[in-house]
């Protein structure tokens, strides 16, 4: 298969970047590297940990302090986009699964924290030994249709939306369903259905609101509703409550309309976080901006020393990088492949088209196609690059 003629360069050419930036070492012990977020610490939320930390410290066999800290870890590390939250939840968890490994809560966890990571493997594999359990775990269904809506596995994902009406609702379940279901063929159904459930006015918790809008607007913009699509990241903004994926699809929305000028004043001070800084790099690039070339640079070191630490987290994002900074199609292409093994979203199907065409690689580009035939999956923006093969003249 084409995959694996990628693989044969190995690795060693992934170890040259964009650029040739040396290691920083501190002059001083006692040199700040990097500061943490204030509002961390401004926050009931934070005051809420330094609380479970001292009851956990007090009482280390209490699951309920474990439980309740974890959960907080998560939620940071959502918030503000920060990994290492996510390894403090783990560090609390494990000593729990090695004494009693079967543990269904520590288990969703487990595999909350694994899917953040793009351990998809890791992810299922705990929510099965949770599913052999409890087979209507509301949330373990829910992850599991998560996860394999990522990986293309849209009848799954759609399986195990159903089975969330065991435990909740026919209203969870559709809202779960919409979106593999709308990337299999039934696009303008699912945004319909979506839309009146949205529409008629039901209450929803905060992060299901987010959720469900961003949702319709991510269906609305691959049927080319571009108008009403603004319109339904616009209502899940007024939710009033920060989200790292909306601001990632909402970024990526506004680069595809070309408003880098509204995607520059929407994540300028995003810059910790590394998808949305290089799609801040990518907005600076069209409108020149003065911040660019500190951008870049700070995007290379990053992506160098992810590849160190063995990540595969922003695979997708550096092909993108190196693509639109780095000129080199062929590395570009690689990366694509590598991340297309492991999920393969509509963002991840388009920087893999996008890559093949920079690459003239027409293998690639004729996979692609017969991929989005068989899984019947409706996107105007790719199905507009497959008929010309000449790129959208745009970069997201």
């Amino acid at each position: 298969m084409i995959i694996f003629r990628y693989f044969m360069f190995g690795l060693l050419g992934l170890m040259t970047g964009v650029l040739q930036a040396e290691p920083f070492t501190p002059e001083l012990d006692n040199q700040v590297l990097e500061q943490l977020p204030r509002q961390l610490f401004q926050t009931t939320a934070s005051k809420k940990v330094k609380s479970l930390r001292v009851q956990l410290k007090n009482n280390p066999n209490d699951w309920s302090s474990v439980n309740q800290l974890a959960h907080h870890y998560i939620e940071l590390s959502k918030t503000l986009a920060d990994p290492r939250y996510m390894g403090y939840a783990q560090a609390i968890i494990d000593p729990w699964l090695e004494t009693a490994p079967y543990s269904i809560q520590p288990l969703v966890l487990r595999a909350i924290i694994r899917q953040n990571a793009h351990d998809f493997t890791g992810a299922m594999e705990d929510l099965d030994q949770v599913l052999s359990i409890q087979p209507g775990h509301f949330q373990a269904n829910l992850i599991k249709a998560t996860v394999a809506t990522v990986q293309g596995e849209y009848s799954l994902a759609i399986e195990h939306c159903r089975r969330l009406m065991r435990r909740s609702s026919l209203f969870m379940a559709l809202i779960c369903q919409s979106t593999p279901a709308s990337l299999s063929g039934n696009a303008k159904r699912s945004y319909q259905l979506l839309h009146q459930i949205l529409s008629s006015g039901r209450m929803m918790a905060t992060k299901e609101s987010i959720w469900a809008w961003t949702s319709l607007a991510e269906i609305a913009w691959r049927l080319g509703y571009f108008k009403e699509a603004d319109q339904h990241f616009q209502r899940a903004r007024q939710v009033g409550v920060r989200d790292y994926y909306w601001l990632k699809t909402y970024a990526d929305f506004l680069l595809q309309q070309k408003r880098p000028l509204d995607v520059i004043q929407l994540i300028a001070v995003e810059t910790k976080n590394d998808s949305l800084l290089l799609r801040l790099a990518i907005a600076e690039k069209l409108t020149s901006s003065r911040q660019l070339p500190d951008h870049v640079t700070w995007l290379n070191d990053r992506f160098q020393l992810n590849r160190k630490r063995g990540s595969s987290i922003h695979q997708g994002d550096e092909a993108r990088f190196i693509l639109y900074f780095g000129n080199q199609p062929e590395m570009a292409l690689q990366l694509a492949w590598q991340n297309w093994l492991i999920q393969r979203e509509p963002t991840d199907i388009y920087i893999l088209l996008k890559a093949a065409i920079a690459a003239h690689d027409d293998e690639t580009i004729k996979e692609v196609k017969q991929w989005m035939a068989i899984n019947k999956t409706e996107d105007v923006v790719i199905q507009g690059i497959l008929a010309t093969q000449a790129g959208d003249g745009y970069e997201i």
